[in-house]
């Protein structure tokens, strides 16, 4: 009786336990699912796009209003959860659809408003380490979220990043589809046709273990040489390196350079090389002037080239071509900053479509943590015998944080 008295005890303590540790396992799940932050990051976008005569590509406009609203939860045994929702909604009919169609702002082919699921993933962090599954954007020199119009470009993809070695971060990335440029088609794309059939996958590096130098590689080839019909894709890599040396004399004064190219399958191989040094001066005025020049065969990024050079594409071929130019940032307040800059483009023998002059200007004033606007005017004027037709872009966004 006594015996049957103790085991009775024995497994009414341990079922009183096991309650007890799943309880408290479901309050930590609880806790770090209520203890998640949620954030809205809202643009306000007008845009508008005219050709110079004699194109006869319509001019394009739009008034826009979205962003992305996400949640990440707060860590539970090292993991998170992060959902976002991205939106971007034509403003009350000021513009037709069509329109609106040239801007980036709206649906590719119909001018429609844009909404999906972003972001959605799980990150494992253990010390140096971090894991991340899922919908989510990337941040590395031929493969980011290229954040230009509305809404950032996004990418299903695992990544690990580890931080062990000192001043050094090794990232490595897996990326099966993406959004494609700044999100326009408003859904995760096969880019099989150019990626190859089983995606891509890419080494990172950033070192600064030499004072005052900073070391950026990043290597991206493609798991399968054919896409899904079995044609051979015409990429063989992405390659891209770059350096920065901030000079200990002078006011915040620096020299880049960077390299860069592709391989290709049947054709020549293509070379990026640029520079550009850059200095402060009085503590209000920042000047650089910069030299690009690609060679052998168009140069590609997978998303947002890195060209000091290149201040509007970032997402496609870049032609051989040689580019000089320069550029001025002025603050002459705080919450404010003016920037011009000039580039001449010039194409190599053959070719005509990079092969023009651009004059951009980018001015922020930030109202307070929350809240600032941004003005930005650019003219691309196409050299004579140019594939390509002149054009001036005006932008204002109003960026509204929560």
């Amino acid at each position: 009786m006594k015996k049957k008295l103790l085991l009775s005890a024995i497994v009414s303590t341990l079922a009183l336990g096991g309650v007890a540790a799943a309880q408290t396992e479901a309050d930590s799940v609880y806790s770090a699912l209520k203890n998640g932050n949620f954030s809205f990051n809202t643009r306000t976008f007008y845009m508008i796009r005219t050709f110079e005569s004699p194109s006869t590509t319509p001019d394009t406009q739009a008034l826009t209003f979205g962003g992305i609203m996400k949640y990440e939860s707060a860590s539970y045994n090292n993991i998170k959860l992060g959902l976002a929702f991205y939106g971007n909604e034509s403003i009350g009919g000021v513009f037709s659809r069509e329109e609106g169609l040239g801007t980036s702002l709206l649906e590719r082919n119909t001018g429609d408003d844009i909404n999906f699921l972003g972001e959605a993933y799980l990150q494992y962090d253990i010390s140096n380490t971090m894991v991340k599954v899922g919908r989510q954007q990337l941040s590395t020199p031929l493969m980011n979220n290229h954040d230009l119009r509305a809404l950032p470009s996004v990418y299903e993809a695992a990544v690990v990043r580890n931080s062990d070695i000192k001043d050094t971060t090794i990232e490595l990335g897996y990326v099966s589809r993406y959004t494609g440029f700044v999100s326009k088609d408003g859904k995760f794309l096969d880019y099989n046709t150019k990626w190859g059939k089983d995606g891509l996958a890419y080494i990172y590096l950033q070192n600064h273990s030499i004072e005052n130098l900073s070391l950026r590689a990043q290597y991206i080839a493609p798991l399968s040489t054919t896409d899904a019909t079995g044609t051979h894709i015409s990429v063989e890599d992405y390659k891209y390196a770059d350096a920065k040396y901030n000079v200990p004399f002078g006011k915040k004064t620096y020299v880049k350079v960077q390299v860069g190219g592709n391989d290709y399958y049947q054709e020549s191989s293509s070379t990026l090389v640029g520079a550009k040094i850059g200095s402060t001066f009085f503590n209000i005025l920042d000047a650089a002037i910069l030299f690009d020049n690609i060679d052998g065969n168009s140069f590609k990024a997978v998303e947002s080239g890195p060209m000091y050079s290149d201040w509007q594409q970032g997402y496609g071929n870049y032609e051989p071509s040689t580019a000089v130019g320069g550029q001025l940032i002025l603050h002459p307040m705080k919450p404010l900053s003016l920037k011009v800059g000039y580039v001449d483009v010039s194409a190599a023998s053959g070719y005509n479509t990079d092969d023009f002059s651009e004059f951009n200007f980018d001015g922020k004033y930030a109202f307070n943590d929350m809240s600032k606007i941004r003005i930005r005017y650019s003219y691309k004027d196409q050299k004579p015998g140019s594939s390509r037709e002149s054009r001036q872009d005006f932008r204002v966004i109003y960026y509204l944080n929560f």
